[in-house]
Parts: structure tokens; C-alpha cells; sequence
């Protein structure tokens, strides 16, 4: 009896500084806000079900309830094949623009007829669903970045809910390009809350895999051996080209293209990415000009004249296995600078080192 009147009195108590965090509880921190709080999955790994209320109080979610999203759960204790998240379900949170339950429904709709979702139900395991690529990152700090202090004091005339102010500003941030020192580098939040070579490093975690690739195009049915080769070295023949080099070596350098600038439609949701042979794909033959064009900073005069020999994804991506003459002259050219750096250099090397070794022998 003791025990349980304990268990009850711990509960609420948890509950209730969850509530007080800002947290809407639908119980589920009373046992997931514990520390080390995990569970043996099927492939007998050990996986972490603890999650800290400070952390989420914090973050992109901390106004929506754990079931609002995990919407299968609905006792204690829940099966592990329940706990999906359903990111197409309305959340009590309030769009301010429309008055409405916020959504993500209409990007997912669009994620199910791209090439990632129009076979996730056949393979899960191979194709990358919501939580793959999107995670509950915490806020800025706007308190702390000087450029949006001013900012804060204006709004505050009016507003008079700090709170408030701070947290739309917080929201905002992710979007603006206000500097950021991240990962040793300067970064500028402009269409992701990741730098290019970060979006770069994630779409290459799935199409570096070569087993994984494979399966899928087993799935979609592309079996000639040309068309397969251009998937499977995608992110080795994009790292050979300018694009890559510009944004490995500057990460705040936005002329730089990474996966989403061209894969994705300018007016789009970065969630359409769809085959070449889709008119609605970004890299289609009738799109491609605009997509290289699509900025200043880029191919401004793509889509003004005839460039579509220029603007072909051949160009983009430097296929290992050249498919033209020009490719070919490229690649010949390529390895031979390599080897011709390389041999200067080893060269060097060996004359600085025997004349090392003629100094040290005269001295002996």
C-alpha cells in the first residue's frame, strides 16, 4: 500500500514539473524522463527510451503532447509497433497565419509521391521516412546573438510578453540568416537548420550505401547497368565537381550547391524530389535550366538562353564511367594532374631528403 501511495505521489509529482516546464504531459514522462530507461529491440540492441523534460521543454515540439504525434499509444504499458510518429496529424498547436491546427499533412503528401516515399511502405528499412532526416532540435538563443537584441527591444514596446516575443523569435531564427558558430564554422541559417555539407553528409549516410541502393533499385525496377552506376556513384561524382570543392571548402558559402538546390523545385518544400523522367522533377530536361538558374549566385543566364547542353546533370555530377567525349577528355585530364601533382611533390620530397642526408653526412 505504502508503495503504491508512493508510486502515485512521484507521478504527480513528475507530471507536475513537466506542466510547470511548459510541457503538455500526457503521463509519458513519468517513465520516459527517467535515465537510462531502455529496451532490447529484435536485432538484440540495446536501444535509449529516456528523454530529458529540460531538453524537450527546449526544443521545436515543446508545445505539442507525445500522443498528439505517437497517436497509437493509448495505454500503459505500450507495444514497441505503436509508438510510430504520425506527422500528418493536426496538433492542438494553432497556426497564427491561418487560425488553423497546424499540419505537416500537405509536405508529407508531397514526400509520398517522391522518389524517398512512393515506396516506403514496400521497404521501410531502405527508404528514409520522417524522423530519418528531421529531428526535435533545440532553439536558439536569441537572447544571446547581439544582431537580434535591437530586434527584441522594438517588439517589446507593444508586446509586452517577453516570453512571447522570445519564443516566435526563436522559431523564426532557424530560418534567418543570422550567424551561428557551429561546428568550428561560421554558419548562416537559410533554407535548413543545416549547412550545406551537413545536408550533403545526410543524403549521402543512404546513397553511399551500396547495398542499401541496390535494394532499391531492385524495388523501382532499374535494371540497366548505365542508369544503375549513375545512382551508385551519386555522391562520388558529385564530390569531384566545383560544387562540391566550393562547399567543403567554405560552408557559409552560399554560390555553393548542395543536394537540395538542385534536387528540389524553387518554389517547392525541399521535399519534392522526384525521378528525371518526372515533369515535376527539378532536373528534368524542361526544368533543368530554371533549377540552374534559379538564382543570381548561380547560372543566372541558364534559363535565358539555349543552355540546356550546359545545364544537363552529366555536368553536375562527374560520373566515374565518362558517357561522352567531353567526360572522357575530363577524366583524362583529371588523372593526369593527379599523377603529375603527385609525382612533383614525391619528387620533391626525395631531393630534399638526399640532401638532407648529404648535410648530415658531412657532419659526421
Amino acid at each position: 500500500m505504502k508503495a503504491l501511495i508512493l508510486g502515485l505521489s512521484g507521478a504527480i509529482a513528475i507530471s507536475g514539473a513537466a506542466l510547470g516546464a511548459g510541457i503538455p504531459d500526457d503521463g509519458c514522462l513519468v517513465c520516459h524522463r527517467l535515465k537510462g530507461l531502455s529496451v532490447i529491440t529484435k536485432e538484440n540492441e540495446v536501444k535509449d527510451c529516456s528523454i530529458s523534460d529540460a531538453l524537450y521543454a527546449h526544443s521545436i515540439h515543446r508545445n505539442v503532447g507525445c500522443t498528439e504525434c505517437h497517436d497509437k499509444v493509448e495505454q500503459y504499458p505500450h507495444k514497441p509497433e505503436n509508438t510510430a510518429a504520425n506527422c500528418t496529424n493536426k496538433c492542438h498547436v494553432v497556426d497564427p497565419s491561418t487560425k488553423k491546427p497546424f499540419s505537416h499533412k500537405e509536405v508529407f503528401e508531397t514526400w509520398k509521391e517522391s522518389v524517398h516515399g512512393k515506396n516506403y511502405e514496400k521497404a521501410p528499412d531502405i527508404y528514409p521516412y520522417c524522423s530519418y532526416c528531421h529531428t526535435n532540435d533545440l532553439l536558439i538563443d536569441v537572447t544571446k546573438l547581439e544582431s537580434m537584441k535591437m530586434s527584441l527591444a522594438k517588439c517589446s514596446i507593444c508586446h509586452q510578453n517577453k516570453d512571447w516575443i522570445k519564443d516566435r523569435f526563436s522559431h523564426v531564427a532557424s530560418r534567418e540568416p543570422i550567424p551561428v558558430i557551429k561546428n568550428g564554422f561560421t554558419h548562416r541559417f537559410v533554407k535548413t537548420r543545416r549547412d550545406g555539407w551537413e545536408i550533403v553528409e545526410l543524403c549521402a549516410s543512404c546513397h553511399e550505401d551500396e547495398k542499401k541502393m541496390e535494394k532499391a533499385l531492385e524495388i523501382e525496377g532499374i535494371h540497366d547497368k548505365f542508369a544503375k552506376e549513375h545512382v551508385l556513384t551519386a555522391v562520388e561524382s558529385y564530390k569531384v565537381t566545383m560544387h562540391a570543392k566550393m562547399l567543403y571548402l567554405d560552408r557559409n558559402d552560399t554560390r555553393a550547391a548542395d543536394c537540395l538546390d538542385c534536387h528540389t523545385n524553387k518554389d517547392g518544400n525541399f521535399h519534392d524530389i522526384f525521378h528525371k523522367d518526372d515533369p515535376r522533377s527539378s532536373i528534368n530536361v524542361k526544368n533543368i535550366e530554371l533549377t540552374c538558374g534559379r538564382s543570381t549566385e548561380c547560372h543566372p543566364l541558364a534559363p535565358k538562353e539555349d543552355m540546356k547542353n550546359f545545364a544537363t546533370t552529366k555536368w553536375v555530377h562527374m560520373h566515374p564511367i565518362p558517357d561522352s567525349l567531353g567526360q572522357k577528355i575530363v577524366k583524362i585530364v583529371e588523372e593526369f594532374m593527379f599523377w603529375l601533382t603527385t609525382g612533383t611533390l614525391l619528387f620533391a620530397v626525395t631531393i630534399v631528403g638526399l640532401d638532407l642526408l648529404k648535410n648530415l653526412r658531412r657532419k659526421h
